[in-house]
């Protein structure tokens, strides 16, 4: 991360780390910055208590050492609501602002960053002086918006990363916005060179063939399937088709030849959140036969349908590959998510909305139609993540923040790796004070030579200071005591989804956004 006296086009590297800026640091915001605004509710406290200033530092401190070969930039994004709640005491997590950090890793140093990111709803909250939007998850009060408001919230805050050498951020509810890789200034929505409309998924995946991107857009029932050319960006292949009821459509996998989607009772409610309701409801009557699983063929855009049984819901999918005629998918699945739609007056409690989930794998037989589940490792997590590379292939271990104790305070307690082969699962917890681990992300070793010869990346919060912390781990020797504790003077919020940018991906972007400015 360039200090701003050493910006200009002249210097030859962009992310050169410099000595920290001399001046005060940022001070740090405990629990009290939310009191007043809901007592007791977990997600305005601990590591999801919100974090107001946009900071920056250089040469962080470290403990341990960061590998030499490491030199990129991990994108994470937090949900950090800049204003207090409308209906604070039905604030969830999913509602929150987007907040980008950027660290930036080189030559066993790390900077990072910090912004908002300035969607045009945030903008207008922010000449408001205050939130002006409704939350949707748990519902609360409606009144019309002020005049020229944006008609909806882009709360951008679900995922990012690179691609179209923009930093590109997510949020389901409306269209990605553009920002600049190192400055993490926003420059405005992205719509794929007029590839996609209003919105599309959070979730991508990566030909690792092609390169090309792999998303999807979920408005209501209807299901629309893209993939975004790595070279222009433009859309160049997509095929839209009704899933027949309006499912919370938020991951899906892709193996070679087909893409993968689930049908459950976790639905997305527009009517409920216009009439004040909650908008994610938990409804086992829309489907009377039980889970479906979609399978749409990427190169013909056939889609059949292949029924599971069983009331229950798909969280985050490692990924699905092919094998002697099956498709196979793994992934975490919980017993309900969201509402029940026979009490949308009392919304349920955190662990009760949102049950620890397990890993498990489905399998279709291609030839008879026939749909399988099974349990494959009985420790509690989330966010499971693989060595990317192998998206669509077969692939060994997967990685997961475990969820097993349900603490008040906490949503996760530790950092797990499964291995398929073995059918084991090595978990480690976060070294003193560190604890609520975030999505891992698996970065290869340069010149590697096995699926798990890499890092893996988290944030931690610490609970003594209220700061977080960045751990890399040795993937291929996961223990307690990381190879490196990077230290960061602010927290950053609780959030859901990041990416690595390597070197090259990097630097390649960050000179393109500059020639275009």
């Amino acid at each position: 991360m360039t200090p701003p006296s050493r910006q200009g086009p002249s210097l030859p590297d962009p992310m050169t780390i410099a000595p920290r800026a001399t001046g005060h640091p940022p001070t740090p915001r405990l629990a009290q910055d939310a009191a007043g605004w809901a007592p007791g509710n977990k997600f305005l406290e601990g590591p999801f208590t919100p974090w107001t200033e946009e900071s920056g530092a250089y040469d962080l401190e470290v403990d341990g050492q960061i590998p030499e070969d490491l030199a990129g930039a991990l994108f994470r994004i937090s949900s950090n609501p800049r204003f207090q709640p409308r209906d604070p005491d039905r604030y969830h997590w999913w509602e929150g602002d987007g907040m980008v950090c950027g660290l930036y890793l080189r030559d066993g140093r790390a900077a990072y960053r910090t912004r908002w990111v300035m969607t045009d709803s945030m903008k207008f909250e922010v000449e408001q002086g205050e939130a002006v939007y409704s939350g949707f998850a748990n519902g609360g009060t409606t009144a019309p918006l002020p005049a020229a408001a944006p008609p909806a919230k882009n709360v951008a805050n679900t995922n990012v990363g690179i691609f179209d050498d923009h930093l590109l951020v997510y949020f389901e509810g409306g269209l990605p916005y553009s920002m600049h890789p190192e400055t993490l200034e926003t420059y405005g929505s992205y719509d794929f060179h007029g590839g996609i409309d209003v919105l599309c998924t959070a979730h991508y995946k990566i030909d690792p063939d092609t390169g090309d991107m792999l998303f999807f857009a979920a408005t209501g029932p209807i299901i629309t399937w893209y993939r975004a050319d790595v070279k222009t960006g433009q859309v160049v292949d997509s095929h839209s088709f009704d899933i027949k009821v309006p499912v919370l459509m938020h991951d899906f996998a892709v193996s070679d030849n087909y893409a993968i989607f689930f049908v459950t009772p976790a639905q997305f409610r527009l009517d409920h959140i216009m009439r004040g309701e909650p908008g994610v409801v938990w409804d086992e009557a829309s489907l009377p036969h039980g889970v479906q699983i979609v399978l749409m063929n990427r190169q013909t855009h056939a889609v059949s349908r292949h029924e599971v049984g069983g009331h229950w819901a798909n969280t985050h999918f490692y990924n699905a590959y092919e094998d002697d005629g099956q498709v196979v998918i793994d992934g975490h699945r919980i017993t309900r998510l969201g509402t029940p739609a026979d009490r949308l007056e009392t919304p349920v409690t955190s662990h009760s909305w949102f049950p620890p989930s397990l890993p498990h794998r489905w399998r279709v037989d291609l030839a008879t139609g026939r749909a399988t589940e099974e349990m494959v490792g009985g420790v509690a997590g989330e966010f499971p993540r693989i060595n990317d590379a192998y998206t669509g292939r077969r692939h060994r271990y997967g990685y997961f923040v475990t969820t097993r104790y349900l603490a008040d305070d906490t949503m996760s307690d530790g950092l797990a790796k499964h291995d398929a082969l073995r059918d084991s699962t090595t978990v480690v917890e976060g070294p003193d004070h560190l604890t609520n681990p975030g999505e891992p992300v698996f970065v290869a070793r340069e010149n590697a030579v096995a699926e798990d010869d890499g890092y893996l990346l988290t944030l931690w919060w610490n609970r003594e200071t209220g700061l977080s912390e960045l751990l890399i781990h040795d993937a291929a020797d996961l223990r307690r005591t990381p190879l490196a504790r990077v230290r960061l003077p602010s927290r950053v919020p609780f959030g859901f989804h990041g990416n690595w940018a390597d070197r090259t991906m990097l630097d390649q972007a960050v000179a393109a956004r500059s020639d275009a400015n």
